[in-house]
């Protein structure tokens, strides 16, 4: 899954490819690359981050989605939004799948709208918003903890009407947990992979492996980002959200081809 960010303020791209054309070459390069997902955010989601609002979102991107659907009407479009009314403009033109990094505590009103379109529903676990996360990363066993929260959230998502099958998971690496806590969830992938529902993992370019590597330029974590990616793969994640699509693709064949 490719990344393409037409925000402002992203951490590590933020303001490339705010406008139409950038955006459109970003996202073909990612799919030359070999990227079989686009994932299209129009507000940021970092830690710290401020809301655009629905109505900016929906602006920025419904003539990138339409533009892509002419040009790859094959790739599925993912939207990263937490907003029902932005996740129903998107899926009416042309968008496949909503990423919803809240998991649906933002704005409930989702999960209707995604019961309605059936369409895949990545079911991100987080605490809190941008503002306030990094005060909420307290757990008494983050594991356990992360998988009883997501089960929560699923449960609430299916009573809406959503089936078992549209639901992808994510543990939401960097919403809400310090940097011991993300190395703790990806030690212990195997756990989400239990749950029976394919998982999403984003740790592209994240504070934590800066953290790690002692890499304060979130563009230089490729290294970084590759190790957490051939450890994802290893434990059977199904989908890794990714900037660097061209060195990402060849961890994920190298691995696979040794394990």
């Amino acid at each position: 899954m490719a990344i393409v960010n037409i925000t402002e303020d992203s951490f590590s791209d933020g303001g490339l490819y705010i406008d139409l054309p950038s955006a459109i070459n970003h996202a073909s390069l990612c799919i030359k690359q070999g990227a079989h997902i686009l994932d299209i955010g129009a507000q940021s989601t970092r830690p710290g981050a401020s809301e655009v609002g629905a109505e900016i979102e929906i602006k920025r991107l419904v003539p990138l989605i339409k533009e892509l659907k002419l040009l790859h009407p094959d790739i599925p479009i993912s939207v990263d939004t937490f907003h029902h009314s932005v996740a129903e403009n998107v899926l009416t033109v042309g968008a496949d799948w909503v990423n919803d990094v809240s998991g649906g505590r933002h704005d409930p009103e989702i999960f209707s709208v995604i019961a309605d379109k059936g369409c895949p529903y990545v079911l991100t676990h987080s605490r809190g918003n941008s503002k306030t996360m990094d005060s909420l990363a307290k757990y008494t066993n983050v594991v356990k903890d992360v998988k009883d929260e997501l089960v929560n959230q699923i449960d609430i998502a299916l009573s809406k009407g959503i089936k078992n099958e549209q639901i992808i998971i994510d543990p939401g690496i960097g919403f809400a947990k310090n940097v011991d806590q993300n190395l703790t969830l990806l030690q212990n992938l195997e756990e989400f992979v239990s749950m029976n529902y394919p998982i999403l993992i984003g740790a592209s370019r994240k504070r934590f492996i800066g953290s790690v590597i002692n890499e304060p330029d979130p563009t230089k974590r490729i290294f970084g980002t590759s190790a957490v990616a051939s450890r994802c793969v290893i434990a059977g994640v199904d989908i890794l959200r990714v900037h660097d699509i061209k060195q990402i693709s060849q961890v994920i064949i190298m691995t696979k081809s040794i394990i």
